[in-house]
């Protein structure tokens, strides 16, 4: 409109803000300014938008930026490509958040543990992996102006996977734990579960003549009295010296988080059956079409096959190597969620940890060293309280479960 005003030699003036084409070069700059930027989003919102018009007709490409972990951009079809090894990492990301229940500071330990940079080889962080998790890129989807489009390529994650990373990031965010996790003062945040209402409990305190009293308190009574749930406070500080004496004394016995490893093996092996026959089969598949290819080089070489029967065959031979070769990667990160046994080595590690951190006074430490062997901890009564404790990286409860309490029964 204000090219066609333009060219008839009408000037504008905008009575509300700072536009003005009648005398100033600045004023006409930012409109010319306003109009490009105008048109940009334009062509960008028809290209993301299944339903547009124009140059890209909404085909659901990508529109610029950045191409997330685990894609490259392809700039001649202007869609976004799976990288194999990127794609089975972020799967293992999904996997382990999702399935195992790992959280975003625990899988950004172990993706920097092993050495595994981000696509511009730097360290993982957890906000980085709640980034990804928040992502539907990967499930095939593309953000735009605040919402989600069909997109032209192909996802790396599928839709069940998706929701339940979401559903938990959900409850992660509204639970007590999340809430009171950067709470210092209280170690067992997110770990306490009440069992008269089922809900958490959330770091309280109390201030009298002594000073600050500190308690965990039901969430339910918390926010709607003793009528919703008569469980009774919990004093901070006895509580947390029980459960840590419980924790230091199961990590010296070990059996209980050997037992609760045997168990998410079986329940893996259940849920993955033949895995890991599979990989070798690809493997060897792999190996025998890589032999292929160098066979009919040397023979290329050695003038025993024309350059165009030669060239055929190893485009089909790299073709299908490129298919085996992702077959492999996301067998390969679906084989390495497999819960391994918890060794002696691992469970005096985290001992040592543990007694280092209770030393050097390191709240935040020993937080993340109790959510490692602690699953949770049903509060029944302050007689009666009782953890579960898991094996390291391993999210199965035993059968049995030790039981601790701040009061005597």
């Amino acid at each position: 409109m204000l090219e066609e005003l333009d060219a008839a030699g009408v000037a504008f003036r905008s009575a509300s803000e700072p536009f003005d084409t009648t005398t100033t070069a600045a004023g006409r700059m930012m409109m010319q300014m306003l109009g490009r930027v105008r048109r940009v989003r334009a062509r960008d919102d028809r290209g993301a938008h299944p339903h547009g018009s124009g140059p890209q007709g909404g085909k659901g490409e990508w529109t610029g930026g950045t191409p997330p972990f685990g894609y490259r951009y392809h700039p001649e079809q202007h869609i976004l490509l799976p990288v194999p090894t990127e794609a089975a990492l972020v799967q293992r990301i999904f996997t382990l958040y999702a399935d195992r229940r790992l959280g975003s500071a625990a899988i950004s330990g172990l993706l920097n543990d092993a050495g595994q940079p981000t696509s511009r080889g730097r360290r993982w962080t957890p906000n980085r992996v709640l980034g990804m998790l928040r992502n539907p890129t990967y499930i095939g989807q593309l953000p735009f102006n605040g919402q989600q489009h069909q997109a032209s390529h192909e996802p790396i994650i599928d839709h069940g996977l998706f929701e339940r990373a979401q559903l938990l990031l959900a409850e992660r965010s509204d639970s007590p734990r999340a809430q009171a996790a950067n709470a210092t003062d209280y170690l067992l945040t997110g770990l306490l579960r009440c069992q008269r209402c089922g809900h958490g409990f959330v770091g309280t305190a109390a201030h009298g003549n002594g000073g600050v009293y500190r308690y965990y308190t039901c969430l339910s009574r918390q926010r709607h009295g003793t009528a919703r749930c008569d469980q009774q406070r919990l004093p901070a500080s006895p509580l947390e010296e029980a459960i840590l004496a419980e924790v230091l004394a199961a990590l010296d016995n070990g059996s209980i988080f050997q037992e609760a490893a045997r168990r998410a093996q079986q329940a893996w092996r259940a849920q993955h059956p033949g895995r890991q026959a599979e990989l070798a089969g690809v493997r060897a598949a792999l190996e025998e079409r890589r032999s292929a290819t160098g066979r009919y080089l040397r023979a290329f070489e050695a003038r025993r096959l024309p350059e165009s029967t030669c060239a055929d065959r190893v485009a089909e031979l790299d073709h299908e190597v490129q298919g085996l070769e992702a077959r492999a990667a996301a067998l390969e990160a679906e084989c390495d969620t497999a819960p391994t046994m918890a060794t002696d080595d691992l469970l005096a590690g985290v001992r040592g940890r543990i007694d280092r951190a209770v030393a050097d006074g390191a709240p935040e430490q020993l937080k993340q060293l109790l959510d490692a062997v602690v699953d949770r901890i049903v509060v029944e009564s302050r007689a009666c309280i009782q953890p579960d404790f898991v094996a390291p990286t391993v999210r199965m409860r035993p059968g049995s479960r030790r039981r601790t309490g701040i009061e005597p029964a």
